[in-house]
């Protein structure tokens, strides 16, 4: 029997209303979904031949004489030797009047005003011939091809800088960093982009005098990715984000507290909220331009309840901070530890104080 005309309204409404829920949910996933990898060969494991030169993991090409490698290099005595994925790689050679570049044409143009994420995995090599590290190493975004005498422009790169030198444990570093495009860029280089090389050396033997001067780096697994933009509106969140996030000094010294400000627990939990992940987010990028600095986690609480579950809940909001940035592929040598209500800020009197000093801080073990 059909329905009256009141029913019948109800019923489209509510049609409606689910058809528009799905939408969203649909739109909200593809916006979440990850995005494809616009280098080619990213890993260098697709080649033609046996050949050691980087032009043989096609279509990369090198300036200089660029390794590449389908197996363990037989000059390092690191015990990571070998790839970070699957069982190729390359290797960047620097000297004081000489230096070698890679580059690719990426799989399509970049977008203007699109925000990308590069990241590529780096290590150096343990050998006695290698004397020195470098301050600085990353990828150039270029609407041209790589040619002899071309001008890098501050604003194309994506890098790490390290006055002291990139090093490390021997492990695999992250290179990474947010890349806004101007439109039109077709192509990626792999290098050091300093215009004096011997400037941008690091003796790794200090107290040598007249040894021969080169650093030489392997790389790996090259990606650049659009990046994934939140369901809310875009403006309102790169207002917030430009507006709200923490500034973090350029640099730091051993002994100094950083407090990760207005990350948020769910009321007697560790469990973070949602909204404290870009916060948190902006510790990873504050830890990736600092890779060697260790730290220690410290989680803090008020003195609302028993010492030991204050002590207890802050070390376990230690560890969820911790979790996270281990998550995001931090590479800085981490411990954390709770200390409870010992450390206040303020005194526990009011609503206000007790928010103050329920807190997480970074503490700089070595800078």
């Amino acid at each position: 029997m059909p329905g009256t005309k009141a029913e019948n309204k109800t019923i489209l409404l509510l049609k409606a209303l689910l058809f528009s829920a799905l939408l969203l949910f649909c739109t909200f996933s593809f916006a979440q979904a990850p995005k494809k990898n616009l280098v080619p060969n990213p890993s260098f494991e697709e080649h033609k031949g046996k050949g050691t030169d980087i032009k043989t993991a096609t279509p990369w090409k090198g300036v200089g004489t660029v390794d590449y490698y389908l197996k363990a290099d037989k000059r390092d005595t690191s015990r990571f030797k070998g790839a970070r994925t699957g069982t190729a790689y390359a290797g960047l050679r620097f000297q004081s009047d000489y230096k070698e570049y890679m580059h690719v044409k990426l799989t399509e143009p970049l977008e203007k005003g699109q925000v990308y994420h590069f990241r590529m995995y780096i290590r150096l090599l343990e050998s006695s011939n290698v004397t020195v590290t470098i301050k600085q190493l990353g990828a150039y975004f270029s609407d041209t091809e790589f040619k002899v005498g071309m001008v890098f422009e501050e604003e194309g790169l994506v890098d790490t800088t390290y006055n002291k030198g990139i090093s490390g444990t021997l492990n695999w570093i992250a290179i990474q960093g947010d890349y806004k495009a101007h439109g039109g860029e077709k192509y990626v280089i792999i290098g050091n982009f300093r215009t004096k090389m011997k400037e941008d050396f690091v003796k790794r033997n200090k107290w040598s005098l007249f040894e021969f001067k080169e650093a030489y780096y392997y790389i790996d697994d090259i990606s650049l990715r659009k990046k994934n933009v939140p369901f809310d509106s875009v403006a309102v969140f790169k207002n917030a984000a430009k507006n709200a996030l923490p500034v973090f000094p350029d640099t730091f010294n051993t002994g100094q507290k950083v407090e990760i400000k207005k990350i948020e627990f769910v009321k007697g939990t560790s469990e973070l909220t949602q909204s404290s992940y870009k916060f948190l987010d902006n510790v990873v990028n504050m830890l990736n331009q600092h890779p060697f600095m260790e730290i220690e986690i410290v989680g803090h609480a008020d003195n609302e309840g028993s010492e030991g579950n204050n002590k207890k809940l802050s070390k376990e909001r230690a560890k969820a901070v911790y979790d996270y940035l281990k998550l995001q592929e931090v590479i800085n040598p981490m411990t954390y530890k709770g200390v409870g209500s010992t450390e206040p800020l303020a005194p526990n009197d009011t609503d206000e104080n007790k928010v103050k000093n329920s807190r997480v801080e970074i503490v700089i073990i070595k800078e």
